[in-house]
């Protein structure tokens, strides 16, 4: 009689909690972007004698104590210190940040209200991370004659990518690669032929978003007008604008010469002037000699 009572008691321990598990008060997902903060709630619906409330990390192996909390204070683990906070500190109601959130973080979070007579009442969150990486546009003219508008974002779960303006939307087509990371990125892109763009510069906007979280981005680029001969931001090398094609190209290149070539003959001949002014005559100089030599011959000769 006596280990049946046991195997009994045993049972109720098991099944007491999750028969209690609905007078836990939580989220069932809670969703957060990479790198942000992410709370965890959790609250004890009915007033009960708690002892300490235990959060746990569920893992392919065993649950994981992440933080407690009782009358004598919270106690983070230690692997956790850092990374979680609490939020709410209460034996009622009890939360707890993650603070910049990262793939590991990902997983299932049990709180654990360990009442007096009645035992541990669970309530359990999942905790959902999502990526979000772009979104990335590129715009490129083709000989003037097409435009190819392309936008790509990369993200977990796929993200939606689509244009703000409703007439480019329709004529798009969709791309999707999937990563070995579990990402996809997603690629829309649209075909305009200079015809039918307008006759000024026009502003290209796309969107990006999840479908869970709310997150929301969006980039926008200037079309420009068809007259235009480039696109602005794309180097194109054209025939007006070789030198031998445009005179106002030449007209410069020539003025520059011209003023180079008169600058250095100005300094040639200050050089040259220069150097006259600082030489002695040298007219002057061999008459002077001259006269030297005639008196040095009178002065040698014998007399008579």
């Amino acid at each position: 009689m006596a280990p049946l009572l046991h195997h009994y008691l045993f049972i109720q321990l098991i099944v007491l909690p999750k028969g209690l598990s609905h007078l836990v008060k939580t989220q069932q997902v809670v969703t957060a972007t990479l790198g942000e903060d992410a709370v965890l709630t959790c609250e004890l619906m009915t007033l009960k004698d708690v002892r300490q409330v235990t959060w746990q990390k569920e893992t392919t192996e065993a649950n994981e104590n992440v933080a407690t909390y009782s009358k004598r204070g919270h106690d983070v683990n230690l692997r956790f210190q850092g990374k979680v906070e609490f939020e709410d500190e209460g034996l009622q109601n009890c939360s707890i940040v993650i603070r910049g959130v990262s793939r590991g973080d990902e997983s299932c979070y049990k709180c654990l209200f360990n009442t007096f007579p009645d035992g541990p009442i669970s309530g359990r969150t999942c905790l959902q991370v999502n990526e979000l990486y772009g979104p990335s546009l590129l715009i490129t003219q083709t000989n003037n004659s097409h435009t190819t508008l392309s936008c790509s974002a990369t993200g977990r779960p796929v993200p939606i990518v689509t244009w703000e303006d409703t007439e480019i939307k329709e004529n798009s087509t969709m791309a999707n690669v999937t990563h070995l990371n579990g990402t996809v990125t997603v690629t829309i892109t649209s075909t305009l032929a200079a015809l039918s763009l307008p006759d000024k510069n026009t502003r290209v906007g796309c969107v990006v978003s999840l479908f869970s979280g709310g997150v929301t981005k969006n980039v926008s680029m200037v079309i420009p007008a068809r007259n235009q001969s480039s696109f602005p931001g794309v180097p194109e090398v054209t025939d007006g604008d070789r030198i031998s094609g445009n005179p106002t190209v030449i007209g410069a290149v020539l003025g520059s010469l011209c003023f180079i070539a008169v600058c250095c003959g100005a300094v040639v001949l200050w050089c040259k002037l220069r150097n006259t002014m600082r030489s002695p005559n040298p007219t002057a100089n061999d008459r002077k000699s001259g006269e030297q030599e005639e008196l040095s011959t009178l002065n040698t000769q014998p007399s008579t």
